[in-house]
């Protein structure tokens, strides 16, 4: 079971730790649909790589209260009241597709408790010119163009997630028969076909909350990546059925300090893989020098 704390606001947020308790701390910020949970599924190996993986569900998603007209930005406050709670003096940040810019925003926010950052297959802000031709996922591309009918794209997310928690086995197989390259991934093995499922069910427990406020922050973020300070690892696969690769790379180009590592043959979700996973965490705990 997720652990909760109080937000200074009064919202509930939802995380909880994997890996080596007493490992280096790494705050990890999830995607669009997913939830805290969403890993690679052998605990076992994350323990051995020497990490403390902490991760908190997006305001709206699995069991962390809605934020109705969040900013990307306003995540980086919610990180610091957890690093606080579990006193952290400093961290690392890590984040996969719609968590990267989240993972940013905390390391915008926090300068000097933040080291360094580690990105798989994140998205550049929306609101740039031509960044959101490069989504490849139809939903996507078609959510882009509605943008700003706002209720449309609410009953149509609302209707998707009713969907999905009506039958979530069925659901993570209609994703993996629409995106070949993810299926390699979702299915992999049981243990994380199971994963799979239990990552969308709290991605969706909220219904279209999680993913609508998600949508919404990914305009206009409250920052520019060249804000950012710290050294910053991107990875990405060159199989992606949900963004194109050069999203990722735009993106890396606008960061100040940013290395860009292609997983040849990975997927929008590859980084949960196991070779894959293994070099992820292991960018995330590296230190900052």
């Amino acid at each position: 079971m997720p652990q909760e704390m109080t937000l200074s606001d009064g919202r509930v947020l939802a995380f909880d730790c994997f890996g080596d308790p007493k490992g280096a701390p790494v705050i990890f910020c999830h995607g669009f649909s997913d939830s805290h949970v969403i890993r690679n599924s052998d605990d076992a190996l994350t323990r051995s790589l020497g990490v403390r993986w902490i991760a908190a569900d997006q305001p709206g998603v699995g069991g962390s209260s809605p934020k109705k007209g969040r900013k990307m930005v306003d995540w980086g406050a919610d990180m610091e009241e957890l690093a606080d709670h579990l006193e952290l003096e400093t961290f690392n940040v890590a984040g996969h597709s719609g968590g990267g810019p989240h993972a940013l925003a905390v390391a915008y926010h926090l300068p000097d408790r933040v080291g360094r950052v580690a990105l798989a297959s994140p998205v550049a802000p929306f609101d740039e010119p031509g960044v959101t031709k490069m989504l490849v996922m139809k939903d996507l591309k078609t959510i882009a163009k509605l943008r700003h009918l706002h209720l449309l794209i609410r009953w149509a997310m609302r209707a998707g997630a009713k969907k999905a928690l009506k039958d979530i086995p069925s659901y993570v197989e209609s994703v993996a028969d629409e995106l070949p390259n993810e299926a390699k991934t979702m299915l992999r093995t049981l243990e994380q076909e199971a994963l799979f499922e239990e990552n969308f069910r709290l991605g969706y427990i909220q219904d279209e909350e999680g993913v609508y406020e998600m949508t919404m922050a990914l305009w206009d973020w409250g920052f520019s990546p060249q804000d950012i300070k710290q050294p910053v690892d991107m990875y990405y696969g060159n199989k992606d059925d949900i963004i194109s690769p050069q999203m990722p790379l735009q993106l890396c180009s606008e960061l100040r300090h940013c290395q860009s590592h292609l997983w040849d043959g990975a997927s929008h979700y590859g980084f949960v893989d196991r070779d894959n996973w293994i070099q992820f965490v292991g960018s995330a705990v590296a230190s900052a020098d």
